[in-house]
């Protein structure tokens, strides 16, 4: 179990560090379109490989916990900087920290991914002692669901990106089947490899519109996209899970909620300070001092649990 965490820490590490990197790396010198593709659903379908069903009551404390309370304890002095440094006032302060999700941006933007992943996680939950059949009929209505919206009306904006669970709930699905599969799975490193760069080569240079930008209800290709997700989310478990041994990454991945919560901030902070400051060398700060961080809090019982939700 140990080492099974280890590489999947690992994939965590390469995600957030491809998160960071789409949002910091804005000069034009890199095309985000492979990235879109596999950072945030990965992340998702990373959730739903781990998830197991609990009880109800019991799940939702513990997920309010590990997500819930960091959040706020995050969110409430980062997005009062953000709205001191704008000249907001109070009301809009309020509104944004209230409603969440897309009513978050810049120093927050990303904020949005917490509260989806709370949901989905309980969502997903209310199906325990489902047949998976009949879960994956749910999960089709959901994707179709979520594709409406995103066709008919993206300018609908709902508190806390509840909306966005329509597409983040099929990613966890899949993520969920993979644990099913994985140990059946034996094939040469050489396949998913193949493949990824397959899908890199597509989707820069040749199909731009599989972007998928999910905070703003953008699923790019209907159905095209969120397949090349999946597909580059097995073929990535497949790949590290054959190096788990390998535990650099899992050093970030293991501190990926908190590079999640501070690499914005840090990143608007050194440019406000520095503007003419290089962004692969605000990127290497924005990850480098949250990952610190990270293994600062583990070691206080106060800091744990409420900045890491452990």
């Amino acid at each position: 179990m140990k080492k099974r965490f280890e590489w999947i820490d690992n994939i965590r590490g390469v995600m957030i560090f491809l998160v960071a990197m789409g949002h910091i790396i804005t000069d034009g010198s890199i095309d985000n379109t492979f990235n879109s593709i596999m950072r945030m659903p990965t992340f998702f379908m990373i959730s739903g490989f781990l998830f197991k069903f609990k009880p109800a009551k019991s799940y939702f404390k513990h997920k309010t916990i590990h997500l819930i309370i960091p959040y706020f304890v995050y969110l409430i002095p980062i997005l009062g900087i953000q709205m001191y440094i704008e000249g907001k006032g109070i009301i809009d302060y309020l509104g944004r920290l209230l409603l969440g999700g897309a009513f978050l941006y810049t120093w927050t933007g990303v904020f949005w991914f917490i509260t989806c992943l709370f949901f989905t996680q309980q969502i997903f939950n209310l199906f325990i002692n489902w047949p998976i059949k009949r879960i994956a009929v749910v999960m089709l209505s959901f994707l179709l669901f979520a594709y409406l919206n995103s066709v008919f009306f993206p300018s609908i904006i709902f508190p806390l990106s509840i909306n966005i669970c329509l597409y983040s709930c099929p990613l966890f699905f899949m993520g969920f089947l993979f644990k099913r599969i994985i140990e059946e799975t034996n094939i040469s490193i050489l396949i998913p490899i193949i493949i990824l760069v397959s899908v890199f080569i597509l989707s820069t240079f040749f199909l731009p519109e599989l972007y998928i930008n999910m905070k703003n209800i953008d699923y790019g290709i209907p159905i095209v996209s969120y397949a090349l997700s999946v597909i580059c989310a097995f073929c990535t478990i497949l790949l590290f899970r054959s190096f788990n041994n390998f535990h650099l990454l899992s050093f970030f991945g293991k501190a990926s909620m908190v590079i999640m919560y501070l690499h914005l901030p840090i990143k608007y902070t050194l440019e406000g300070i520095y503007p003419n400051l290089n962004q692969w060398m605000i990127l290497l700060i924005a990850v480098l001092i949250p990952t610190l961080l990270y293994y600062q809090f583990k070691k206080h019982p106060m800091t744990k649990r409420y900045l890491l939700g452990e």
